[in-house]
């Protein structure tokens, strides 16, 4: 009986090892232009993906989720004000096992031009984390998907994407909605991509915000079935606005 179970045990540890191996991504990209508006005044002298959230840097939380992944190349999208802070504090990315290259955004045009700002520095299958998410334990994406979003019943859904959810498909996702319901889920700041990204860019209008969206990308994949979703049960949360901030920090400092 021992040696069975003796077995079964290490046959479980080779899948899982496996399984993780198979989950491994290298690539990513870490969004951290902007120019902090909503955190004024304390982004009037410091870049706000380095503003204190339990004793780190904002920035610090997304990169460990990068790194939770599997992540070794980073690129890391710049722009707004006090942009070359960020620079001094990541530097060549060594400190984090990382290799980080830096994009500067000139104009702020939308998460998806910044992202195609950076199809030099990316391969096959890639991660994207906006510079202010915080997830609470381990994402891991599905090897077989061409773009998966993760999902968060979260308060406040207004102040986000939202997908609605339907017969286990999303149905549609819509930008900070008026009308919510119990199959509507934030569509959070981490995304799963391949190639394809590049191609439906090149497809892409402007918004009525003079913007590329990162909705209308996602909305390509939908329409070419390539689009799947994963709901994330941990917390999750932005540090983009003050109360956000504040309420994460809190949270944190009681840990």
């Amino acid at each position: 009986m021992w040696l069975a179970l003796y077995g079964a045990i290490i046959l479980a540890y080779h899948q899982f090892n496996c399984w993780y191996i198979l989950f491994v991504i290298k690539n990513a990209i870490i969004l951290a232009g902007g120019k902090g508006t909503r955190l004024k005044p304390f982004t009037n002298a410091i870049n706000k993906a380095l503003l204190n959230v339990a004793g780190k840097a904002v920035i610090d939380y997304p990169i460990q989720t990068l790194k939770d992944l599997g992540v070794t190349n980073l690129t890391v999208t710049l722009g707004g004000d006090h942009f070359n802070q960020i620079i001094n504090y990541l530097e060549d990315g060594s400190r984090y096992g990382l290799k980080i290259n830096y994009v500067f955004q000139g104009e702020p045009q939308g998460i998806a031009h910044a992202i195609n700002l950076c199809s030099n520095f990316v391969d096959d299958k890639f991660a994207v984390i906006l510079g202010d998410n915080f997830f609470e334990k381990p994402v891991l994406f599905d090897n077989n998907s061409n773009c998966q979003i993760v999902l968060n019943k979260c308060e406040n859904l207004n102040r986000f994407g939202v997908a609605n959810i339907e017969n286990n498909k999303i149905s549609s996702i819509v930008e900070k909605p008026d009308i919510v319901n119990d199959n509507s889920y934030a569509v959070s700041g981490l995304y799963l991509f391949d190639q394809n990204f590049f191609k439906y860019f090149k497809l892409l209008k402007k918004s009525n915000r003079n913007e590329y969206e990162i909705v209308d990308i996602i909305n390509q994949y939908k329409n070419d079935n390539l689009l799947s979703y994963k709901i994330y049960e941990g917390l999750w949360s932005d540090a983009g606005t003050l109360e956000s901030l504040n309420k994460l920090n809190a949270l944190l400092l009681k840990w």
